[in-house]
């Protein structure tokens, strides 16, 4: 049955050879993917005022976090699992998909039809984006969006799973082309802001059909297997707990800024996150791909090969990190002076400040180790006290020390995880601690300065 799964381009072929031309392929379809994202990106500030950008933030912020608050690693299980590529048990896992998808999008519904009642009677902060009429259609497109994802096939987690990337990326690249041509084409006939909510629902339609029809894999089936669904909740159950407060500290600053900046300064903002994002998905594109299904396949096999593996893989992620904040602090004024008209000026300034995040990014390495091991529970630890500390402690820099150091203070925050993330990985492999010091040790340096100059 495995052997029928399994892309034949891979059959005997070794991991180091299958996880190279992945990682070939993953950074090629990444380039491309970016370059399309810069032209969208250029051709839609153009049609639309920065605030169309802030909305659709928001509404994306709001979206994931219910997401990843009923996160159960449906794909993680499917690459990690012996049994992750079994008819039954990826039907059990699309069952759970579609639930799944059913409650966030509830949810979007819910949220969209309080915000006009919230709005009214000032529980939103006035001029924020949370306050702005136009939100509730971002809220319902981007629900039946989710809901549409919930039917798709689960042939993906297939590919990601064997390193056969090539046919999920061309269909990624073709789901954002055509939602591009939709958004363009709704700007242009009038659709103003929301053209964006139009990209989103197109984009999603594309992927799941694409799922279906362009990936091989076993039939497309719901079922429900109480052994697969057990073996799927007991590693999930702690991701669960992980993902909310994971994404509380990667991604959470778009919920609390939504409801601290006006929506300009919000827009602005949230563009420059959409380039160190870029930078963010280059390396986690890597990690999610190759590095993922190298380290499962590692702990399945070979065991004692995971230290040498995770220091090589390391030293790569390192040099990447640094060589993307660099290029960050030293061409971001340049760079957007010459892409964006001039109500987007703005954006250089927070680019800078967002950077020291990337500097952080290959401690997400050490989750890797521990997740891939099937450790669920601790590296829930492990994502916890970050999540808290963003949203217990930036309001108040924000209030004391001003925007600028709450945004830094939100970009370091992933810091206060590496002690835990050391204790938990040293299980699995040998910590070599005087390296692994060397990028917070940047980060933080890079942040004081990026304070006092940027």
């Amino acid at each position: 049955m495995v052997g029928r799964m399994i892309p034949k381009i891979f059959k005997g072929t070794t991991l180091k050879s299958r996880a190279l031309k992945g990682g070939v392929v993953a950074l090629s379809g990444f380039g491309a993917a970016q370059g399309i994202r810069l032209v969208s990106n250029l051709i839609m500030t153009r049609l639309l005022a920065p605030d169309a950008f802030g909305l659709m933030a928001v509404t994306f912020a709001l979206q994931i976090w219910i997401a990843m608050m009923s996160d159960l690693g449906l794909d993680a299980s499917i690459i990690r699992s012996k049994r992750g590529t079994e008819p039954d048990f990826l039907a059990t896992a699309r069952t759970m998909q579609l639930g799944r998808s059913i409650l966030i999008a509830g949810v979007l519904v819910i949220a969209g039809l309080a915000q006009p009642l919230l709005a009214a009677n000032g529980a939103l902060p006035e001029g924020s984006v949370y306050a702005d009429h136009r939100l509730p259609v971002f809220l319902f497109a981007v629900a039946f969006s989710v809901t549409i994802s919930g039917f798709s096939a689960m042939r993906i987690a297939l590919h990601n799973r064997s390193l056969d990337l090539a046919p999920v990326i061309r269909l990624e690249l073709a789901a954002q082309i055509i939602a591009l041509a939709a958004m363009a084409g709704s700007a242009l006939a009038g659709a103003e802001v929301y053209s964006l909510a139009v990209g989103a629902i197109v984009a999603e339609i594309v992927k799941s059909a694409g799922s279906h029809y362009f990936l091989k894999g076993p039939p497309a089936r719901f079922a429900f297997k109480r052994e697969h669904f057990d073996e799927i909740f007991k590693y999930g159950k702690w991701l669960l707990i992980a993902s909310t407060f994971g994404y509380l500290a990667q991604r959470g600053d778009g919920v609390l800024f939504g409801w601290f900046f006006d929506l300009t300064a919000f827009s602005l903002y949230s563009i420059a996150t959409l380039w160190i994002m870029a930078g963010r998905t280059l390396v986690e594109t890597v990690q999610r791909r190759i590095a993922y299904p190298t380290l499962a396949e590692l702990h399945r096999e070979r065991a004692h090969d995971l230290t040498r593996v995770y220091r090589r893989m390391r030293l790569v992620y390192q040099v990447g990190c640094f060589g993307l904040f660099a290029g960050v602090v030293l061409f971001a004024d340049l760079a957007v002076s010459l892409l964006y008209t001039d109500p987007y000026q703005g954006v250089a300034h927070y680019m800078k400040l967002l950077s020291v995040t990337l500097l952080l990014v290959p401690y997400r390495l050490l989750s890797s180790v521990l997740l891939t091991s099937g450790d669920s529970r601790r590296f829930t630890l492990i994502a916890i006290l970050p999540g808290v500390a963003l949203f217990g402690a930036t309001p108040f820099i924000y209030a004391r020390l001003g925007a600028d150091a709450a945004i830094v203070f939100a970009a370091l925050t992933p810091i206060l995880a590496i002690p835990f993330n050391w204790k938990f990985a040293s299980t699995f492999i040998k910590i070599d601690y005087a390296r692994e010091s060397v990028m917070a040790l940047v980060a933080i340096g890079a942040a004081a300065l990026l304070l006092k100059f940027a």
